[in-house]
């Protein structure tokens, strides 16, 4: 994956699923791991943060004071190979 900054970027102040949310170390994306659990994933690592019985309990759990919501696209190029 391609992290393009173009550096305009909203306080969080909520999180939605697919949500991207980037702070001074990472960027990560919310899921949804099953029906009734989210999570924050590191797209530089791909490793899972806490996992959450909802948005709001996954928000007051991880916040950080700086976290920015981000515009983020993927964008599909061709076949692997």
């Amino acid at each position: 994956m391609k992290i393009i900054d173009k550096g305009l970027h909203a306080p969080v102040t909520k999180c939605s699923v697919g949500d991207v949310i980037q702070d001074d170390v990472s960027v990560y994306m919310i899921v949804q791991i099953t029906i009734d659990n989210y999570a924050a994933v590191d797209l530089g690592d791909g490793s899972v943060g806490a996992v959450c019985g909802s948005l709001e309990e996954l928000y007051h759990e991880t916040h950080i004071s700086g976290k920015r919501k981000v515009n983020a696209a993927v964008v599909i190029e061709g076949e692997a190979k």
